[in-house]
């Protein structure tokens, strides 16, 4: 009997769960509030489901589903059109699901077309039913929405195919990496995939078949006809380049190819040839670097016909630069930084130059530099992150500012779960947020089978340290502490998490913690840096045992903790099951003070007000000790090229005092150079006769033991 009834529960489980999800003529099982009736224009001219929002008045059906498996994975799906995509149709799941979501975005090419919506979902321990609903959410808009083909499939399915209008499902770009001499820098130059990608064509461009193979067909109309490339790469100052096409153009028409980038740079040359040719480009880079490069073919409007184009190249030289150096991260070996050479090494780090956060000017490489410092009384060499508030008016400008302009710095590789170390002063002014944290994200297109996973197509790792902050959600420890919980102060510090098993959109771990250190008290890191305190910061992460995306359980949790000065501070433990926020994607690492905005109360972020001229974080060192754990996945960011400081605008590195113990010129005294001085011992060898009296002796021995460590100290 028993083995009967879960039979029959595992077929029902099989179908779709839900009732009337098609409204066959009726709104049976369905719960409507608001402007909700049924209609003849729904999917495929069959009945569905018309929502009409109204000010101050949401549209809904609701519908509850019960007989679900507790700890399950199941799919909701849904056929979705609006006729204004500033309100979009939403489709929810909650009571029930182990965590509540949604979905509700309509791009411009989608308004007033069908689409799929979709999203996974998991039940909670206990649960066996959750409400599914359909909104048209209250607007002054107006706006009719339809909603059809609703289902509930337990597990993941098959990702869905194109509606009739849309074109095959694009894919992610193509992520450029730093090339060697030979490669070809143009992307798809032969036309030859799938879709045209990277190219973006314009008007009256397409990928076509011609006598030549595939070729881009550019056809002048009222309109100038074009297609463009991105190129991912700085171009190496004094460097001469061929860019070369085959080309034809119709009787009349004469169409051009030109490459255009930072600096100015522009080359240019006609096309004319009605007959397939090679068309050459040959240019010569200028004194300083070419970035944010654009290729351009172009056929001017009102002319007689078209112009086509394939076999695109531009060969590397092997002096270019991109801050990605392959398609997938790759597994690397630990690293400590001590800046002791008096550089930033580009082989290493990545500076950054893009702006997030609200009301700021972003973090500009000219902020990045090399300062001689002590910690602890001996003296170092700190890298040095400026960070300019609201009352600097000094001469470094970003984004159009002068003002909330910060600096951060990334690894150029990616590492996953490991212990992450920083030693630091941090920058000790309220406004401006001091930061350590692992990064990397994914935006999941429509042909790839993430996408249709999570309402967000957005997957992040991120692991936040960052002071100052307030300490609300925390309201218990502070007043515990005797601390208020709305005062933006330097003893408290985020620590948060997300990007686990749930895709970034909500559900994070938002850690407010107060600093203390082994003896318990409270420590203001603020104070420490203005008397030239350094602190040890570290982040260890954890990513435990599973299939990451693709799991459903946790053979062994992972965990994130936070230590300051190897105190704990918090910790988060990962879900056995389901979605939780414990990361698994190799992250670049990022060490930042920048400019928060979020605004609430009388601040102008949660960090505070930047009522200050300029201030500073120093970075005395950095470590990662990779822990190399199951869960760890490796997997390329869409966009890992974004915004980064090209080689030039690296810092000046700082010149070192004289170190005549060095002999094999690597910035330290060590075991090498004392091995060079015994085996060259009582001879005349000028490089090893430090002291220049004509023999290798003692003394030189004695110079190489007393100057032992790093250079420029």
């Amino acid at each position: 009997m028993t083995y009967a009834i879960l039979v029959a529960a595992l077929c029902m489980q099989s179908g779709n769960l839900v009732d009337n999800g098609t409204f066959s003529e009726t709104l049976e099982r369905w719960i409507t509030t608001g402007d909700a009736s049924l209609s003849a224009d729904g999917y495929g001219n069959t009945t569905g489901l018309k929502l009409v929002p109204a000010p101050g008045i949401t549209a809904e059906a609701l519908q509850r589903i019960e007989g679900l498996q507790p700890r399950q994975r199941y799919t909701i799906m849904a056929k979705v059109r609006t006729s204004n995509r500033l309100c979009p149709p939403i489709l929810a799941v909650r009571n029930g699901a182990q965590i509540d979501k949604a979905c509700g975005y309509t791009s411009i090419e989608e308004e007033g077309r069908w689409v799929e919506e979709r999203f996974e979902f998991f039940t909670d321990d206990d649960s066996t039913g959750v409400d599914l609903v359909l909104q048209a959410w209250k607007s002054d808009e107006l706006a009719v929405i339809d909603v059809d083909e609703v289902r509930l499939l337990p597990g993941r399915q098959p990702a869905p195919s194109p509606e009739p209008w849309q074109q095959p499902f694009s894919g992610p770009p193509a992520v450029t990496v730093q090339p060697q001499a030979g490669d070809n820098m143009v992307v798809n130059g032969a036309f030859s995939a799938a879709t045209p990608s990277p190219w973006v064509p314009g008007i009256e461009a397409e990928v076509r078949d011609s006598d030549a193979g595939p070729a881009m067909r550019l056809r002048s109309t009222a309109d100038t006809s074009r297609a463009r490339q991105a190129i991912d790469l700085a171009l190496a100052p004094n460097t001469s380049y061929r860019l070369s096409a085959r080309a034809k153009v119709e009787p009349g028409v004469i169409a051009s190819m030109y490459l255009v980038g930072s600096d100015d740079f522009i080359a240019t040359t006609p096309i004319d040839s009605t007959e397939w040719s090679t068309v050459h480009l040959d240019f010569t880079t200028g004194d300083n670097w070419v970035s944010n490069l654009k290729l351009t073919l172009e056929n001017w409007k009102n002319q007689p016909g078209s112009a086509w184009f394939t076999d695109i190249t531009m060969i590397a030289a092997g002096t270019e630069w991109s801050p990605t150096t392959d398609h997938t991260p790759q597994i690397v070996d630990g690293f400590v930084e001590t800046f002791e050479s008096g550089r930033l090494d580009r082989e290493r780090w990545l500076i950054s130059s893009k702006s997030w956060g609200g009301d700021n000017g972003g973090v500009s490489p000219l902020n990045c530099s090399l300062v001689h410092d002590t910690d602890d009384g001996t003296p170092i060499i700190a890298l040095r992150l400026q960070a300019n508030g609201d009352r600097y008016d000094g001469p470094i400008e970003h984004e159009g500012r002068r003002t909330r302009v910060g600096a951060a710095i990334a690894t150029r590789q990616y590492y996953a779960s490991a212990r992450y170390e920083v030693r630091a002063k941090v920058a000790p002014e309220l406004g401006v947020v001091t930061a350590f944290w692992p990064f990397h994200y994914i935006d999941y297109y429509p042909g790839e089978a993430g996408h249709w996973h999570e309402p967000n197509p957005r997957r992040n790792t991120e692991i936040d340290w960052e002071f100052p902050t307030d300490l609300r959600g925390n309201e218990a420890e502070a007043e515990a502490a005797g601390i208020d919980p709305h005062e933006i102060a330097f003893t408290n510090a985020r620590s948060n998490s997300w990007g686990g098993q749930f895709g970034g959109e909500g559900g994070e771990h938002k850690g407010r913690r107060i600093l203390r250190n082994a003896y318990g008290d409270i420590v203001d890191i603020a104070q420490d840096a203005r008397a030239g305190i350094y602190h040890d910061y570290a982040i260890e992460w954890h990513s435990g045992s599973d299939l990451g995306d693709n799991g459903d359980t946790r053979d062994e949790p992972g965990c994130v903790r936070w230590y300051f000065d190897d105190v704990l501070i918090d910790e988060l433990y990962d879900v056995e099951f389901g979605q939780g926020n414990v990361p698994y994607r190799a992250a670049r690492f990022w060490i930042g003070a920048w400019f928060p905005a979020a605004g609430y109360l009388d601040e102008t972020g949660w960090g505070g007000t930047p009522d200050f001229d300029e201030t500073e974080l120093l970075i005395a060192s950095v470590s990662i000790t990779p822990f190399n754990e199951p869960r760890d996945e490796w997997v390329a960011e869409t966009v890992p090229n974004l915004a980064w400081a090209t080689p030039d605008a690296y810092p000046v590195p700082l010149p070192l005092e004289p170190c005549p113990a060095d002999l094999n010129a690597s910035n330290r005294v060590d075991v090498a150079d004392l091995l060079a001085v015994l085996t060259w011992w009582n001879s005349t060898n000028p490089i090893a006769d430090i002291d220049g009296d004509g023999v290798v002796n003692t003394n030189d021995l004695l110079r190489v033991i007393g100057d032992w460590g790093p250079c420029g100290r």
